[in-house]
């Protein structure tokens, strides 16, 4: 009987208690039994478990072999399979697993040198793009009114990266090109009625202060006369809301 096959394993850190879950395929090229060849020929592709075997020695870890199979798919499928039932990666207190099939944790310093690599680089169109197709379709998590208020908080003033920027005609009447012609759902409607009508509007409960305020502003503004052109755009415009409004 062949016993050179793939398999799954189970290795703990004594310690702390800790266990790591994984599969092995390369042994079958190797030639190599299960029992031949973990933790004498391969200690894991995990770089945790091989820096813990430098620091503490391999008599400070227990393994055992636990399930061969007839195929690698097998192995591999029936690896990823057991570590979600597990939730290897929700449980970093009791397993040493840091990826499922590639999912990796953003653990603090994962973060710090993904971060230190990408500092500095510029994003390529075709980047830009591949990034622009990718989120296509895709449907963001709703936010929480919590959320929406820190987010608020965070990035108000100063702490906006646009503060005291200048937004320049042309790139206004690119705003404003760019939303002509969108279609708003029934939903964003709804919200914003829902919002205006709230002490969040901004045209509802201001400070005598800031009433006073706008009225100084509004003497010293000078209106310009209104060419008949113009005020022929403002009634067909106001016509068509009208005719839109009665149709919905």
């Amino acid at each position: 009987m062949n016993n050179i096959k793939p398999y799954t394993y189970l290795i703990k850190f004594k310690p702390t208690g800790q266990c790591y879950y994984g599969s092995r395929i390369k042994n079958v090229k190797l030639g190599l039994t299960p029992e031949e060849d973990l933790m004498l020929k391969y200690t894991t592709s995990s770089k945790e478990i091989n820096k813990l075997i430098k620091e503490h020695g391999i008599d400070a870890f227990e393994w055992e072999v636990r399930r061969k199979f007839e195929t690698t798919d097998r192995a591999v499928l029936w690896e990823q399979r057991v570590l979600k039932r597990c939730k290897v990666l929700e449980r970093q207190d009791v397993w040493l697993n840091k990826n499922i099939a590639g999912h990796i944790i953003a653990t603090p310093e994962i973060c710090k040198k993904i971060s230190e690599a990408n500092t500095g680089k510029t994003k390529t169109e075709e980047h830009k793009e591949k990034i622009r197709q990718g989120n296509i379709g895709k449907k963001k998590p709703p936010r929480t009114q919590e959320y929406r208020d820190l987010m608020s908080k965070l990035k108000s003033g100063e702490n906006n990266p646009r503060f005291g920027a200048e937004v320049t005609k042309e790139t206004r009447k690119k705003i404003s090109k760019a939303n002509k012609g969108r279609e708003k759902t029934k939903e964003f409607k709804q919200m914003m009625s829902e919002i205006f009508k709230t002490d969040r509007n901004p045209g509802k409960n201001k400070s005598e202060e800031t009433k006073t305020k706008l009225k100084e502003a509004r003497a010293k503004q000078v209106m310009k006369p209104r060419s008949e052109e113009s005020k022929a755009k403002t009634r067909a415009a106001l016509k068509l809301y009208w005719e839109n409004r009665k149709k919905q």
